[in-house]
């Protein structure tokens, strides 16, 4: 018999109630807020706070990996989040000339963040380096940091159509008044400040400001479907795929220029009320596929492993050592196993836990010790189930691995 995700969670809370005698106290505490948190700052790169726990804050990494990190300096809020698009193994355009629109993006995203700086403004970027980071990735950040404006820095890739002016697209939200002023005033200024130079341009029928859908109102950018409560918007300035073009952005100056547009744009859009300019309608492109995934995405080492120690009667740990051996499991892999089970049950269905009814605490003393290394990437699971259910690590251990034991000895 085939169980649903939610029946296979209820059923495992029967399986506790069983292993382990009810408590009518009420210890599990409430989920975390889904307020912003603001995020961790660590050597440069930024980690969002998903959850505050016991053991410590669960963040993400750049290739949106939770994991339990409490060093570097935390970062509530900004002003200006900007994100310098692609990274990593996504290049995006590429020049004739090999210029990477990924290494041209960060170039124009430090010079921007500088003269924001200058005027005054607090700047974040999602990105200081080469790396690989999905969009969930991006949005996670700036989301938790709550800026005024979010901005996506791109150079654009495709037209084959000549212009006489230069051709520049921003996007902005479809529902968002304040996202289609951000977008009008990046295409007014990146527009004119490309003005003063003349090579054979290249442009679309989508120069300009406009929403981009996959669907009726639907974004189909994820850096502005994912950022609903804050104004965002990308910047698509002229073409890195035509040759004069990527010759002209390989300048120093030129990339000076296109940061102070930017700049303008930015500082325009939170001290005036200044509407834009350029927009164009809405369109819909249901065959874009879009970059930003995960698929591939490897982090670097990030957080510290934490050491676990739980300890077992002769008869549990005998139990243990069996269950382990026919799971094809060492005997830490089988407790990193249950935690991570649970975890995920809570996920299914976290209405199968009732604050007047939970499970009372599993003893954790006896003669058999063992201990488990806990990577940084695990400790979420440890932490959010010991917040649920009132329990200490080496108490949440010992629960996930009991269960383990009880539900292989039923096969």
């Amino acid at each position: 018999m085939k169980l649903s995700s939610k029946l296979f969670s209820r059923y495992l809370l029967t399986t506790l109630s069983i292993i382990f005698p009810i408590s009518l106290v009420a210890t599990a505490s409430a989920a975390g807020s889904t307020s912003s948190l603001g995020a961790i700052v660590e050597n440069g790169v930024i980690f969002p706070i998903v959850e505050n726990t016991e053991l410590g804050k669960i963040v993400t990494t750049p290739c949106n990996t939770e994991i339990v990190n409490n060093d570097g300096e935390f970062l509530e809020t900004v002003d200006v989040v900007i994100d310098p698009g692609h990274g990593g193994p996504e290049t995006g355009s590429v020049g004739a000339n090999g210029l990477v629109e990924r290494d041209l993006n960060l170039i124009v995203a430090l010079l921007v963040e500088k003269e924001l700086l200058s005027l005054g403004y607090t700047v974040a970027l999602t990105r200081r380096t080469d790396l690989h980071m999905p969009i969930r990735q991006r949005t996670a950040i700036a989301n938790s940091l709550s800026p005024k404006a979010f901005v996506s820095i791109h150079h654009n890739g495709g037209a084959q159509r000549r212009s006489d002016d230069p051709g520049t697209e921003t996007f902005h939200q479809i529902n968002s008044s304040e996202s289609k002023r951000l977008a009008g005033l990046l295409f007014e200024e990146i527009f004119e400040s490309f003005k003063n130079y003349w090579v054979p341009w290249v442009k679309t029928v989508h120069n300009g400001a406009s929403s981009r859908l996959s669907e009726p109102g639907r974004d189909a950018y994820g850096i502005l479907r994912n950022t609903p409560e804050i104004p965002t918007a990308i910047a698509e300035a002229v073409y890195l795929s035509n040759p004069p073009e990527a010759e002209l952005l390989i300048l120093p100056e030129v990339q000076q220029v296109e940061a102070e547009a930017i700049t303008r744009a930015i500082h325009r859009f939170i001290s005036t009320s200044d509407p834009g300019s350029g927009f164009k309608p809405s369109f819909i492109d249901g065959v874009m596929t879009g970059t930003g995934s995960a698929r591939g995405c490897v982090d670097s080492k990030y957080g510290e492993d934490l050491t676990v120690t739980v300890a077992y009667s002769n008869e549990e740990f005998e139990s243990l050592t069996s269950a382990a051996k026919k799971a094809g499991m060492s005997i830490e892999e089988f407790q990193l196993f249950g935690v991570h089970a649970l975890d995920l049950f809570l996920k299914l269905d976290p209405d199968s836990i009732s604050s007047d009814k939970n499970i009372s605490a599993p003893t954790v003393s006896g003669s058999n010790v063992s201990k488990v290394s806990w990577p940084a990437e695990s400790q979420p699971a440890l932490a959010r189930v010991g917040r649920t259910y009132g329990f200490s690590s080496s108490e949440v251990q010992k629960l996930g691995a009991t269960l383990m034991v009880f539900l292989t000895s039923l096969e």
